[in-house]
């Protein structure tokens, strides 16, 4: 027996078919609206510092958080201002919510609905990352912005982890200025494997725009974002 055709993520083309297409203007409506009222019902607070310096920005950016649940994708949505988030994408781990193999009904619901919510797309953290990178590069060409976690996954803990070199890559091809962004109240909210979210409250800490110099190799911007965000954790808001 033949195994299944794998699948392979979205290119920027398809994504933005998909987020413009009625079917996913309809769900999004909806889906917002419960999980506005979700956020009410149990009790779920967000507040930010420095998202002033978002305000000089109509052009892409990159932000670069870490990642400890999944409502930080809402909560960074949330507090953009309207005009940004309307164009910004958010890149998922496409073995985690895609439809990898093409056979599984649930994956492709995930799929549609993380899509319709969080303009979500999937981005390969397994395999090669060269395709992922032209999309994220492509997107951004195109005027969207993009939240990306180049820890890879979701920590368990208050630690950060090594930022991946893919985020210098990016912002190498271009020109991007990427937000370093520190997230945390998250794991406490929505931990993993649970999908009703816990009464607390979240801090988002926005830094200053950062920039690649020319002579700057991809893995020395790479940490120099990820001190940022370190830096904002030791903040302590």
């Amino acid at each position: 027996m033949s195994e299944p055709f794998k699948q392979v993520p979205p290119d920027a083309d398809e994504i933005i078919r998909s987020l413009q297409s009625p079917s996913v203007a309809i769900a999004r409506c909806l889906l917002l609206a419960g999980c506005k009222c979700t956020k009410i019902i149990r009790r779920v607070s967000w507040h930010t510092t420095g998202l002033v310096s978002m305000t000089h920005f109509d052009s892409p950016v990159l932000f670069a958080s870490n990642h400890q649940s999944h409502v930080d994708t809402h909560a960074i949505l949330d507090v953009l201002p309207r005009h940004q988030r309307n164009k910004t994408a958010v890149a998922a781990a496409y073995d985690h919510f895609g439809d990898a193999d093409g056979t599984s009904f649930k994956k492709k619901c995930i799929q549609f609905t993380v899509l319709a919510v969080w303009n979500a797309f999937g981005i390969e953290r397994i395999s090669s990352p060269l395709r992922s990178i032209r999309t994220m590069s492509s997107l951004i060409k195109q005027g969207w912005s993009i939240v990306l976690y180049p820890e890879g996954t979701r920590s368990e803990s208050d630690e950060i982890a090594p930022f991946k070199s893919g985020l210098g890559v990016v912002a190498k091809l271009t020109e991007c200025p990427v937000i370093p962004v520190f997230v945390t109240g998250g794991r406490t909210i929505l931990p993993k494997a649970t999908f009703m979210p816990r009464p607390g409250n979240m801090h988002l800490s926005f830094g200053t725009p950062m920039f690649i110099s020319k002579e700057e190799s991809t893995e020395d911007f790479t940490s120099r974002v990820e001190d940022a965000v370190r830096a904002l954790q030791r903040s302590g808001w």
